[in-house]
């Protein structure tokens, strides 16, 4: 079944991308992990990966083109299939869209957002990274793992977190350079997106006026519902002695032993640790993976040393 491939919002600020260049082209098969095409936002060029495996069967934004987040970017699915009907689908939808009356729209905008008038961040150094929307179905993700910590010193491109969708596992940059002032999400907790991962910037920076802000806009206000659910979570967990314990707040993720293939060999493994893996000239099946089900990140070829490869099973006996 064909899939809609939309323009993801990348970073907290993002309301459009630009196609700086395609890696793919209609009729080409595409595995999940694959580079699609490269785009340009106001932080960065980023990498669009696939999550699926399937045929490039429509290409809806040329190059140095711009699309709206959310805009549709292409359509993967059979070869041979026929998406017709999707398209025009789509079609209509965009100008049922574009014909709806704006002063209704502007009057709600203006609505929403005069509580986040009230709050001046102007002079704030900081800046909020918001969880993105990497899938078009995506509606929260999970942090697996956080490769920095409060304190640290980021530099634009540094993995940050490593992040699980309804899709894959996926490796969070930053856009900026800066100090990381502040964590909203434990490793193992889950965020709406557009909820506050972090907060990125100088020494100092009042963040907390800045998350306040941003909340008042209606980012986090799934979040807060999270929060507020929190107490009677809590006492049912005590209540049956199962969940809490198992938890463990702070206790680091356990390293994955889980097999770094997928029942059809292909190798689970981020396109930022292939990538490395190329580079290195390593044969990536042969790196452990410590990411979720085995799958291999860019740790993993940081650390691995060739001669360290796994021995043949014959040699047990």
């Amino acid at each position: 079944m064909a899939e809609v491939i939309r323009m993801p919002k990348m970073s907290d600020t993002m309301e459009e991308g630009v196609i700086a260049a395609w890696h793919k082209k209609v009729g080409d098969q595409v595995k999940a992990g694959d580079i699609l095409a490269e785009v340009e936002t106001d932080k960065a060029t980023m990498e669009l990966e696939s999550y699926e495996d399937g045929t490039l069967l429509h290409i809806g934004i040329q190059e140095q083109e711009s699309v709206a987040v959310d805009g549709v970017i292409a359509i993967l699915g059979n070869k041979g299939e026929n998406i017709d009907d999707l398209l025009k689908e789509i079609s209509s939808g965009a100008s049922s869209q574009s014909s709806e009356p704006k002063a209704e729209t502007k009057t709600e905008e203006k609505t929403a957002s005069a509580p986040a008038q009230d709050i001046d961040t102007s002079g704030i150094k900081a800046e909020i990274l918001a969880m993105p929307k990497m899938s078009d179905t995506m509606e929260e993700g999970t942090i697996a793992a956080w490769h920095k910590k409060v304190g640290d010193k980021i530099k634009s491109g540094d993995v940050l977190a490593e992040v699980e969708t309804d899709k894959a596992t996926m490796e969070l940059e930053s856009y900026q350079d800066g100090t990381l002032l502040y964590i909203g999400v434990k490793e193992g907790e889950s965020i709406a997106v557009d909820g506050v991962l972090a907060v990125i910037g100088e020494e100092g920076a009042d963040f907390e006026t800045l998350i306040k802000a941003h909340n008042a806009k209606g980012g986090d206000a799934s979040m807060e519902e999270k929060k507020e659910e929190a107490p009677a979570a809590a006492s049912s967990d005590s209540s049956n002695g199962s969940s809490a314990s198992a938890k463990g707040d702070t206790a680091p993720l356990p390293a994955s032993t889980g097999s770094n293939t997928t029942k059809n060999g292909r190798v689970k493994a981020s396109p930022l640790a292939k990538r490395l893996a190329e580079e290195k000239g390593y044969d990536i099946s042969q790196i452990p993976g410590s990411g979720d089900g085995g799958r291999i990140v860019k740790r993993d070829v940081e650390n691995f040393t060739p001669s360290a490869a796994p021995a043949p099973a014959a040699a047990e006996s």
